[in-house]
């Protein structure tokens, strides 16, 4: 959602705070520009197997460092609102919730999901969308639906 183009897995020893266990094994990877979260979970699960395989029988830990600590707030209802006026930043957002809740917007004057768009021109660019209690589909075909 924040627009990073990198990311990685980390394996650690858990301790009682959140995420703050020492580390036993890390690797980063690139995030591609077409990449949603789901993309991003598919490359990050088998690298994380990888991970934990070299380390399970005799891991190592190193503290984290206090500097760069990060909390990613749970998403709510208000994480979900497209504002289509500031498109990289929407397309963003559509990526970051694909495809598992999804992005909402209001399209034509009618509320839809978005699940895939794009930049074009400058200007946010819906691709796959999905209208209340329908399917999802391409945004040129619902266009066509609309009456």
């Amino acid at each position: 959602m924040a627009g990073d183009t990198e990311t990685g897995v980390t394996v650690i020893k858990l301790v009682e705070e959140l995420d703050a266990g020492p580390i036993a094994a890390q690797e980063r990877f690139p995030i591609r520009p077409e990449d949603d979260a789901g993309a991003v979970y598919d490359r990050a699960v088998p690298l994380a197997v990888e991970l934990l395989e070299a380390v399970l029988a005799e891991p190592e830990f190193t503290p984290q460092p206090d500097e760069g600590v990060t909390y990613a707030e749970k998403i709510g209802p208000e994480d979900r609102a497209l504002d289509v006026s500031r498109p990289e930043e929407a397309v963003n957002r559509v990526r970051a919730l694909s495809p598992h809740i999804g992005a909402r917007a209001e399209l034509e004057g009618r509320p839809v999901v978005v699940w895939k768009a794009r930049v074009g021109d400058g200007r946010f660019v819906p691709v796959e969308v999905q209208p209340p209690g329908g399917r999802r589909m391409e945004y040129e075909t619902w266009l066509r639906g609309l009456r």
